[in-house]
């Protein structure tokens, strides 16, 4: 029979990496969640650079239908994508941004309410395993207490407006 020390040494010896391993997992993991319209997205808070509500959106013409126009910010002018316009055909009516930090390039996107602001571990952390064309937008997705939930890959979608951008 082992006494209480003896049990204790051999509970701190591990396998080799295990610690490493917890240590990842208890990482958290800053997420921004949103709606547009009915459904729930989210977006890694670091892509997040400024909630913005109440925003005169300024038309441009000759653009694909999900380009809503621009935000003037600080004085500096934001690309507006209407995600819901994108994805479903039907224009969201809103005025809240989340203006995205984005190397090189001035980009909102038009959403109708920011749920929360959460810290997940990596644990809620899924990949995604679909080939259909639709799921390119996304890059993963993450369990909430709204269930799992959709992270939008941003630069997929920048992707997408530099191509319908240049058939025009």
């Amino acid at each position: 029979m082992m006494d209480n020390e003896a049990i204790l040494r051999s509970l701190a010896v591990r396998e080799p990496g295990a610690a490493a391993e917890a240590t990842a997992e208890q990482e958290l993991l800053k997420y921004v969640l949103f709606t547009i319209g009915e459904r729930a997205y989210a977006l890694p808070a670091d892509r997040v650079r400024e909630i913005s509500f109440d925003n005169e959106l300024h038309y441009v013409p000759f653009l694909p239908p999900y380009v809503r126009g621009y935000a003037n910010r600080h004085g500096q002018p934001f690309t507006v994508i209407d995600l819901a316009q994108m994805f479903d055909g039907l224009g969201l009516d809103s005025s809240t941004l989340l203006i995205l930090a984005v190397e090189g390039d001035q980009l909102a996107l038009l959403i109708s309410d920011v749920d929360e602001i959460v810290k997940l571990p990596r644990s809620a952390i899924h990949t995604l395993a679909s080939e259909e064309e639709s799921a390119r937008f996304f890059s993963h997705s993450v369990t909430a207490k709204e269930g799992d939930v959709f992270v939008l890959n941003v630069l997929t979608l920048l992707e997408r407006l530099e191509r319908d951008v240049e058939r025009i």
